[in-house]
């Protein structure tokens, strides 16, 4: 008679999605989360209240009102696997997201990867708009909202990131006072010594673009606040032309405006510059090729840089952007450390 224990399997991988409630969005990601081709993981989802729905390999921890930086700390405590796939409550994965991911970490080098959050299908006219807008903002952020070519990046978004559970906890977690610039800060605690982001075009999940141009404006803003104030915390991830033109053209927009009218031959370079603006746009339109999203990516493009550009210079002038949520309805406060 055999009296051996049965051992439990080693788990691989540790799905962490951080949200408020169960919702629509979660509802409609777990089938693919199920549906993997490579089954060797749990699901651990962190709400804010207690939850009675239930899914397979799933646990529902709930957490309280606490930011998204925490609720993913907490949920790599609980965790039981060796990687972490860290995914947003509005985005579901392909079925190969695992099995392409797993392959980059034979490399012990490798201590991130990350891959694009491409628009779902049946997204709406809009959604598509701004994902583009996205995507062709520049060839560093592009390969977020489109597939790239595989390379080492610096940084990556927490919509689609694994890392090593070790090496996550060794540097400590997110840092919670981080809520829009907390996955730039973990990347660059986890590559100081050496290690290496994989960006791997085939890790992909879709993920929901805001609905309308004011929450795609305002997500802008957010962002580009955070961006700013990195840039005084970690200048050598952060310190990129890409990074700053919004801002120069917001700028130059302003005070280059006001230098043409005292001098006749600074109106002509501003006019140049802007005549090479036009081009630009005219040149991202021809890229989506597709005629009825030509006209409205260049009014929504010109809108986002805008925005994103004043946005980048009020982190980097007032330093950190927001002490609570951009979301009115929930009140939370950030720690400060």
């Amino acid at each position: 008679m055999n009296t051996k224990k049965k051992t439990k399997p080693v788990i691989t991988f540790s799905v962490v999605i951080p949200t408020r409630k169960i919702n629509d969005y979660i509802r409609e990601a777990i089938p693919y989360h199920l549906n993997q081709k490579y089954q060797n993981f749990e699901i651990i989802i962190l709400t804010e209240a207690n939850e009675k729905e239930k899914f397979p390999k799933t646990r529902i921890i709930k957490v309280g009102q606490i930011p998204p930086s925490e609720k993913r700390n907490i949920g790599v405590e609980a965790s039981r696997g060796k990687i972490i796939a860290f995914i947003d409550d509005d985005a579901y994965p392909e079925k190969d997201w695992l099995e392409n991911a797993v392959k980059e970490f034979e490399d012990e080098k490798v201590v991130g990867v990350g891959g694009p959050g491409l628009v779902p299908r049946g997204a709406s006219f809009f959604q598509k708009v701004s994902n583009e807008v996205y995507k062709l903002s520049s060839p560093k952020t592009g390969i977020r909202y489109g597939k790239g070519k595989r390379k080492i990046v610096e940084d990556w978004l927490t919509c689609n990131l694994f890392v090593r559970r070790k090496d996550f906890l060794d540097v400590g977690g997110f840092n919670s006072k981080y809520w829009g610039g907390e996955d730039t800060q973990v990347c660059y605690e986890l590559t100081k010594n050496g290690k290496k982001i994989i960006y791997n075009p085939g890790v992909v999940v879709y993920h929901h673009p805001r609905k309308n141009l004011k929450a795609h404006l305002r997500q802008t803003l957010f962002w580009a606040m955070w961006r700013g104030f990195l840039v005084r915390c970690y200048p050598k991830d952060s310190t990129r032309l890409t990074f700053f033109a919004p801002s120069l053209l917001v700028l130059w927009l302003f005070f280059g405006g006001f230098l043409s009218l005292i001098s006749k031959n600074f109106g002509y370079l501003y006019l140049g510059v802007f005549i090479l603006y036009f081009i630009f746009l005219f040149a991202v339109g021809i890229r989506t090729k597709s005629l009825k999203l030509f006209f409205p990516v260049i009014f929504v493009m010109v809108l986002t840089q805008l925005i994103y550009g004043v946005g980048f210079l009020k982190g980097i002038v007032f330093g950190e952007p927001t002490k609570e949520t951009f979301n009115p309805s929930e009140k939370i406060k950030i720690k400060q450390n």
